[in-house]
């Protein structure tokens, strides 16, 4: 695994489906919400890349045994009619690290582990005040649990 820092420099948009579930149930509601994404991609206007979803995850993930949202979305180049039903979430600009994560998506959980480790070991820490979230795209394989599936990580961060 690779870490990289960026820096982003404008709001970003996204539209997409909501999942709402609780953690032992969450990934049979991701799935079920990128389905839906996908069916309904032509709704969607302003698309930055049609090949690129995200997984967008608000602050709350730690340590949280209730209900969580994970919102699966495209980028949007500008927010025009919203589809019925879909959400919209703007990012603002930000420190980032970037984990790029290769291997089986059922263990893409430790990549986690392993950017806690490196932040650690670099002065830095989560900043959770802001939303984390995964980039999929045509090398993302996680249906069959493939040796070759890549995600990028984005964790916002600060220095301690």
């Amino acid at each position: 695994m690779k870490v990289e820092l960026i820096e982003t420099t404008e709001i970003a948009s996204y539209v997409g489906i909501r999942a709402h579930s609780t953690m032992t149930n969450l990934g049979s509601a991701v799935h079920s919400a990128f389905q839906q994404l996908t069916k309904r991609r032509d709704e969607i206007n302003n698309i930055v890349d049609r090949k690129v979803t995200y997984g967008i995850t608000p602050p709350n993930y730690k340590g949280n045994d209730g209900m969580l949202d994970f919102y699966c979305c495209y980028e949007v180049k500008s927010l025009t009619g919203l589809p019925h039903g879909m959400v919209h979430i703007h990012l603002l600009p930000r420190l980032y690290s970037v984990t790029h994560y290769k291997g089986p998506a059922s263990q893409s959980s430790s990549a986690y582990g392993f950017t806690s480790k490196w932040l650690s070991d670099h002065g830095y820490t989560y900043d959770d005040v802001s939303y984390y979230f995964e980039r999929y795209n045509e090398m993302t394989v996680i249906e069959n649990d493939d040796e070759s599936n890549q995600i990028a990580i984005y964790c916002p961060i600060k220095k301690k």
